[in-house]
Parts: structure tokens; sequence; C-alpha cells
């Protein structure tokens, strides 16, 4: 007798081949909102089947936010649009500096977009360091699934920041308060479940980390938009 081959599992396998996302990572992603002091102490006990990591859930939803940026034109275009072009904006300096404009855009948007990812990768495991100094007796693994927790979250609204700006694009306003809103809610959660016990603890470390990795994640942005604009400026010349 042949034995019953088990159905492929179509959707999964594809969701975790492109996207590399997979049915364990959908429920991390829902945990980290919904528990994410539960996702935190998982890691922290030991427990690496219940959950995704969380770096790896982190780099593929900042992989999304990227992808998503194209649809105004890439990165370099949501600096333009974060800038006052009116009055002394980015856009302003490089038409009056006799460049075009559109094609300093493209290539802000290439070097930035490349830079992103790798740049936001370095900088953001620095606040590893932070984390780990609450709590020593933890491994570095264990404390960076706990440290992505927070940062997930963050990218994830991130995320749903650019797709709410597509219909009402002042929303990206707003998106930086929001985002870290989020960050500080979950992060508390964090630190309640792993890292302090009493509350000025949860509220000084919260603190302490939301404003580490408020520097970090703007060092890395103005760092990718910096050389972006230098290389455009230098391979795009001035018309005549």
């Amino acid at each position: 007798m042949s034995k019953t081959q088990p159905e492929p599992r179509v959707v999964e396998d594809v969701l975790d081949e492109v996207l590399s996302f997979n049915y364990r990572s959908l429920r991390t992603l829902r945990d980290i909102f919904l528990r994410p002091g539960h996702v935190a102490a998982t890691f922290a006990s030991g427990d690496r089947a219940t959950y995704t990591p969380t770096m790896r859930v982190w780099f593929a939803v900042v992989s999304w936010l990227f992808l998503l940026s194209v649809v105004w034109g890439g990165f370099g275009e949501l600096l333009l649009r974060t800038t006052d072009t009116s009055d002394g904006g980015l856009g302003r300096l490089v038409i009056e500096g006799g460049r075009d404009l559109d094609i300093v855009i493209a290539h802000i948007s290439t070097v930035a977009g490349l830079l992103y990812v790798p740049l936001h990768s370095a900088f953001t495991l620095l606040g590893v360091i932070v984390l780990r100094s609450f709590r020593r007796d933890l491994s570095f693994i264990q404390t960076v699934q706990c440290y992505f927790v927070p940062v997930t979250a963050m990218a994830t609204f991130s995320t749903i920041m650019l797709v709410v700006s597509t219909f009402h694009p002042p929303a990206l306003q707003f998106a930086p308060l929001i985002n870290y809103g989020v960050f500080i809610a979950t992060a508390a959660a964090v630190i309640r479940a792993v890292f302090a016990r009493s509350l000025m603890g949860v509220i000084a470390k919260t603190l302490a980390l939301t404003v580490v990795v408020f520097v970090l994640t703007t060092l890395a942005t103005l760092t990718a938009f910096a050389i972006g604009i230098s290389y455009a400026l230098i391979v795009v010349p001035p018309s005549l």
C-alpha cells in the first residue's frame, strides 16, 4: 500500500520563500503587538521554537517598508516630501544649483535605498548593548530577540503609516510620533517582563532604551540620505 502524501503547503511555502515569512512568523508578529512581554519572556527562557526569531521578522518588515517606498519614487522622494521645498528645502537648493531635480532624486533613491536596510541593521544592533546592560545573565542571542520585539513593532507601524499616507498624505507628518509611541508601549512591556521588577525601573529603562533607539535610527537614516545626496550631487553636474 502506498502512503498518502501530505498536501503541499503552497501558501506557506510561498510566504516563507518569497517574503521570508511563514505562519509562525505571522503569529510572532501578531503576539509582538498583543503580548510583547510574553514574546520577550519566551526567548529569555531559552525557548527558540515557539516564535520566529524577531530579528528575522524585523528584516522582513523593513524589506516591505523599502518596497512600499517605491510608491513615492523611492527614499529620495520621501526625503523631499519631508523638507520645505518652498523655503530653503532640498528641492529648492537642487534647482538653484542648476541640477535636474528628477535625476538627483533618482540617484538619492537608488543609493539611500541600497543602504537603508544594512545601515539600519548595523546602527540598530548597537542598542542591544544597552539592553544587555540591564540584565547580564541573558545571552547575547536572547537579548537580541528581546530587543527586536519593540523595534519590529515600530517598523511595522512605519510600514502601516506609509500605506495610510497613500490615501491621506498628511499622515506622514504624524508618523514619527505614532511610531515612537508604539515603541515605548511595546518596550515597556518587554522591560517589565524580562529586565525590571519595579515601576521606576521599568520607566527608567524604557526611556533610556527609547532615547538610544531614537538616536540610532535617526543616525542610520541621516547617514543613508547624506551618502545618497552626496553621491547625487557628485554624479549630476550643474546644467549650464
